[in-house]
């Protein structure tokens, strides 16, 4: 029977038992598993590329940490014009500090907004620059015994100055050099050792396009973090802290900082790339996942200087780990029960409450239009009242509109322009014309800045601070007719109606705003909310519809032959479009914190176009006398044509959800859960999905692909804790699975296929077990 790397999965959740050959053993390795002496650590410096950067290697004691200096560097070694550097030689299980300098020529790229050089000149974004005489970047790597990666960047950074001053004056440890590169990871929403990653040179479109989708967070984070530290704004070494009892947390005032630049980073990363390709989608993914940050919902739950177990039960902690998720997630677990029993309270208000949420936004939007139609030059106002033509009543003063009316309250500045062209070529009215043609375009354009907004319809209320509603479109209409007789025996009809819509520009946030339903229970009101933010932007999106109708017929002299065509067409095109909602939805005394982040992006223009043509056709006769089998004679015909997406024309998209929650265990106490789920497409034949489980204090990250146009795909998954284990399982034939389990980069165990179709995962240290 062929096993499913998802089922193995489950297979290892459910059934993993210790057997055999001392699994209590705490060795590390085993005689034929014995770390090499000396490694090879090659990696990237960027902050953006740095090239010609003197790089030099030393012990990460207090004489070389305490001055952020190699007194004496192990080895030393230049980077070459990608920021790439590589050494050979360098002692294996230590904790190690890497320092990069100025040397002779050495220059940065710049990968932020508002670079200058070492003379304070601006520099333009993806040009070079001189770096200053003080140039200096950390990271601190702890070698595993095997070939390790070194990047260097504003993340290592700040791990690096985080270690030395939380540990003081100590020697670091391989523990503390792994604790402090975790601990950042995690409060930046990384789940790869960051060390491993922020490799991707952002200025470069084809160094973008074949990126993994972290190592790009990472490095636009890195960009960020220097853009962030440059404005002054905030203290980026702020970003983790002590909290008043005493545990590392996230400062959300950093966060937000990073999360604010990450944007303009991403937008001149765009703009410089001009979307070639699926760097704008790429683009925008890693910006969604950094504005996904939330640091309300991380526990760091880290001791930086905190000895941790040896590799071997890291590993198995960490099976056990991945099994507690999958039971929990599990029919009758605690996390399946506790969303489920929330799902369903909202399901059940949902349905209750959606008629009046209905009629309120209804409400809120006739309001819009009604300000939106006083803001017109022409707008007949009767003093400083407006009747607007969908019976709202709208006072003016000054810039400043009101609407106080069907439960809506609602004050609203901005500007509004209005113009309508016909364009006729016969008779205006088609309806009495044998022949016609009628155009008319309508443009819009609309800037409402929506100051105060309440409003409510029974038990539905909602209200919202500076909110924005911005449209720039043009609506074209096009009417015919044409109606013949060219001879006694020939008529000839047909008409069509077709409407496209050209939208430049659409947008609509709402912030802090609050949307609240009131359920009774034994007359007793019950409270249910979303609280957050919530935003829709379309740009250069355009749609066409049409539709067509002709008839012919032949008359014989008996009867008359037939046929007609029912044509309708539709054709959807955007650039993008993006829609998003973040906040917490509550119920009762429970609360979930909600994410839901969908952007898609169609550079490649893709066009969505369906036509449906109905065709009949018959006879008819005009006398009974003449009737015969023939006149029962009618075949009908449909045809549906759809377009279809290639690889050059096909939708980019991303799609982001994560919910937070204190769920009640099996013992009715609350525990801190989150979930996550990250699907990503932004090649035409690979889909990317990423998902995350925050349980019982522990992160555990599932990752995965899928090409939807190749008849060959080898299921994998890739399993992480955030803090350097990893597990892997990749399905290589029929009946045989094979994987790998890795402590902070160092194979720990194998995960393989038995003779008789058991997974046995053996470890370093020669204890195995079953699953």
């Amino acid at each position: 029977m062929k096993k499913s790397v998802l089922a193995t999965l489950i297979i290892s959740s459910l059934g993993l038992t210790a057997c055999g050959g001392g699994s209590g053993s705490n060795k590390d390795s085993t005689g034929s598993n014995t770390s090499p002496t000396e490694i090879t650590t090659a990696g990237v410096v960027n902050k953006g590329i740095v090239k010609s950067g003197q790089v030099a290697v030393c012990e990460a004691t207090v004489a070389n940490t305490s001055q952020q200096h190699c007194v004496s560097p192990l080895l030393t070694t230049t980077t070459n014009e990608k920021g790439q550097f590589s050494l050979t030689g360098l002692p294996a299980n230590k904790a190690l500090l890497v320092v990069v300098t100025k040397g002779t020529g050495t220059q940065m790229k710049c990968d932020y907004v508002g670079c200058q050089d070492a003379s304070g000149n601006p520099i333009e974004f993806g040009e070079w620059m001189t770096v200053p005489d003080e140039f200096k970047l950390l990271a601190v790597i702890a070698s595993s015994g095997e070939i390790k990666t070194a990047n260097v960047n504003s993340l290592t950074n700040l791990a690096a100055k985080k270690a030395i001053e939380l540990t003081g004056a100590l020697d670091l440890t391989t523990d503390i050099v792994n604790n402090s590169n975790a601990i950042i990871g995690k409060a930046l929403g990384l789940t790869k050792p960051i060390t491993e990653m922020g490799s991707v040179d952002i200025t470069d479109a084809s160094a973008i396009a074949g990126s993994d989708n972290e190592d790009l967070r990472a490095a636009i984070l890195s960009a960020s973090i220097e853009q962030s530290r440059k404005s002054g704004s905030v203290n980026i070494d702020d970003l983790i802290d002590y909290d008043a009892n005493g545990k590392l947390a996230v400062n959300k005032n950093v966060v937000s900082q990073i999360q604010a630049d990450t944007t303009q980073v991403v937008s001149q990363a765009k703009a410089h790339a001009n979307n070639q390709g699926n760097t704008g989608s790429k683009l925008d993914n890693a910006e969604q996942d950094v504005s996904a940050i939330n640091p309300d919902n991380i526990e760091i739950g880290i001791d930086i200087d905190k000895p941790v177990a040896n590799a071997v039960v890291q590993a198995k902690d960490f099976i056990k780990q991945i099994r507690t998720v999958y039971t929990a997630a599990s029919d009758g677990g605690d996390l399946n029960t506790g969303l489920t029993n929330f799902a369903d309270e909202l399901g059940d208000i949902s349905s209750i409450a959606q008629e009046d949420t209905e009629m309120l936004l209804e409400n809120v939007n006739g309001a819009i239009i009604a300000i939106s139609e006083a803001m017109k030059p022409d707008a007949n106002f009767e003093g400083s009242m407006l009747l607007t033509s969908n019976n709202y009543y709208v006072y003016k003063d000054g810039d400043q509109y009101t609407v106080q009316q069907n439960g809506v309250s609602l004050v609203a500045t901005g500007s509004y322009d209005h113009s309508t062209r016909t364009v006729t070529e016969t008779d205006q009215n088609c309806s009495y014309s044998d022949y016609c043609t009628k155009t008319s375009t309508e443009e819009v354009h609309t800037n409402i800045t929506l100051n105060e907004l309440a409003a409510y319809y029974n038990d539905a209320l909602i209200h919202a601070s500076e909110s924005h509603v911005v449209l720039s479109a043009k609506i074209t209409k096009e009417e015919k007719r044409n109606y013949s007789n060219p001879s006694t025996e020939i008529h000839e009809s047909e008409w069509s109606t077709s409407k496209a819509s050209q939208v430049n520009t659409l947008k609509l946030q709402l912030s802090e705003a609050t949307l609240a339903y009131y359920s009774y229970q034994e007359n007793t009101p019950f409270q249910n909310t979303f609280t957050g933010n919530i935003t829709l932007i379309a740009d250069g999106l355009s749609s066409a519809d049409f539709n067509g109708y002709e008839y012919s017929g032949y008359w014989d002299g008996t009867g008359t032959d037939w046929s007609n065509e029912n044509k309708d067409s539709s054709i959807i095109e955007a650039k993008s479009l993006t829609f998003k909602i973040d906040g917490v939805i509550a119920s009762d005394d429970q609360a979930v914190s909600a994410l839901m982040d969908i952007r898609l992006n169609n550079m490649g223009g893709y066009v969505h176009l369906k036509d449906i043509t109905h065709i009949t056709s018959g006879r008819y006769c005009d006398w009974w006398s003449d009737w015969d089998s023939s006149c029962n004679t009618v075949s009908e015909e449909v045809i549906t044509e759809e377009s279809v997406e290639t690889k050059d024309s096909f939708i980019r998209a991303n799609v982001k959800m994560a919910l937070g929650a204190n769920i009640l265990n099996a013992n009715n106490t609350p525990v801190a859960t989150g979930l996550s789920l990250d699907i990503s497409r932004n090649d035409y034949n690979l889909i990317e999905v990423d998902a995350g489980v925050t349980y019982n204090g522990k992160d555990t990250y599932l990752s995965t692909s899928y090409k939807p146009y190749s008849d060959n795909n080898t299921p994998y998954v890739s399993l992480r804790d955030g803090k350097g284990l990893v597990a892997t399982l990749t399905e290589k034939g029929e009946d045989d699975i094979g994987g790998t389990i890795y402590v902070n980069g160092k194979s720990t165990g194998t995960i393989s296929t038995t003779n008789n179709n058991l997974l046995l995962i053996r470890y370093t240290d020669g204890s195995f077990e079953s699953m």
